[in-house]
């Protein structure tokens, strides 16, 4: 029953999707989603090669450990309901949901992002089920402003690697700085294109002008600082509980690297062809890892794969939240902004 009502309140987007060719195109996506995800388990089988160092790397990390690392990431998470809700006041939202709703559905959306590769990632859901926000603008205007948030993530994610870069560049790693900057400004972009959208629609073709004429009008532009703020925050935040797991496996790991080697491949979360970013993250945690740091393939999977199952544990925690309350869309709160 939970997991229907969670369908039933994405159906609005599925419906739109479900026709002729472009079923088959997700269909073809998805499947490509479970390859990129097969592959990356098989990369790491291949170059563990033996799985009982990995074992004893991964019982280096006490569970204490561990707990404390979850403790972190509820707390990344926390300031992401604070991002959220601040982005809603940028767009002027004429409601806003509490942040205890705001963190269920941050929950359920890790569930989704880690758990599932179907066509309606968490972000999504998590759009979807807060168009009351925004009264008759509905849907669109969430779905904009949850976009908005999760360019801001890699904004930020980008921001932090190559400020760190800039100052602590990796030994033996060619510099990466370049890279990340030229990606900050693309996502940079990116938000400016989606906040500046609206006044352009009449101006661009077909169907991009009438998407661009759909978003929502951006009410107070400061906002937008202060959400990549908190998307810094919220990746320092990741790069300690990686530090904490690469630093049992080596105890001459130094947090400045930490804070190079995490975000660098934090962002293969952005990949579209495998789920979490499974397999391409433990790639990029070998390579850096290895060249950076000496540290042996096993040691560095290990700390890439607790570093997942720390977030593995807010989605489980999102999953069974979301059978108990099963997730729909809820009717606006009562009072202004």
């Amino acid at each position: 029953m939970a997991a229907h009502a969670t369908m039933k309140a994405t159906e609005e987007i599925e419906d739109q999707k479900c026709e002729g060719p472009s079923h088959g195109r997700r269909k073809l996506w998805r499947w490509l989603r479970w390859g990129g995800s097969a592959l990356g388990f098989g990369y790491i089988a291949w170059v563990v090669g033996d799985i009982g160092a990995l074992g004893e790397a991964i019982g280096r990390v006490r569970p204490i450990v561990f707990i404390m690392a979850v403790a972190m990431m509820t707390g990344g998470l926390l300031i992401g309901c604070f991002r959220w809700r601040m982005l809603l006041v940028a767009y002027g939202a004429p409601y806003k949901p509490p942040l205890s709703r705001l963190g269920f559905l941050y929950m359920v959306s890790v569930f989704y992002n880690n758990f599932l590769p179907g066509a309606v990632g968490g972000d999504v859901v998590r759009g979807v089920v807060t168009k009351e926000a925004f009264g008759e603008r509905g849907m669109a205007s969430a779905l904009t402003v949850v976009l908005v948030e999760r360019s801001l993530g890699l904004a930020g994610l980008l921001c932090l690697s190559a400020t760190v870069l800039a100052f602590y560049p990796l030994p033996n790693v060619p510099n990466l700085t370049p890279w990340a900057v030229l990606g900050l400004c693309g996502a940079a972009a990116g938000v400016g294109f989606v906040a500046a959208g609206r006044r352009f629609a009449d101006r661009l073709p077909g169907r991009i002008g009438d998407l661009a004429s759909q978003l929502p009008r951006v009410e107070r532009p400061s906002s937008f600082v202060w959400a990549l703020a908190l998307s810094v925050a919220i990746h320092a935040m990741v790069a300690l509980v990686g530090y904490v797991f690469l630093h049992a496996q080596s105890p001459a790991v130094r947090v400045e690297d930490a804070f190079v080697i995490v975000p660098v491949a934090a962002a293969t979360a952005f990949l579209p062809f495998t789920v979490g970013g499974v397999g391409a993250r433990e790639a990029a945690f070998v390579l850096l890892c290895g060249a950076a740091l000496e540290m042996d393939a096993p040691s560095a999977i290990a700390a890439s794969l607790l570093l997942w199952a720390s977030q593995l544990v807010l989605g489980v925690v999102g999953g069974v939240a979301q059978l108990i309350y099963p997730l729909t869309p809820h009717e606006a709160p009562e009072g202004p902004l």
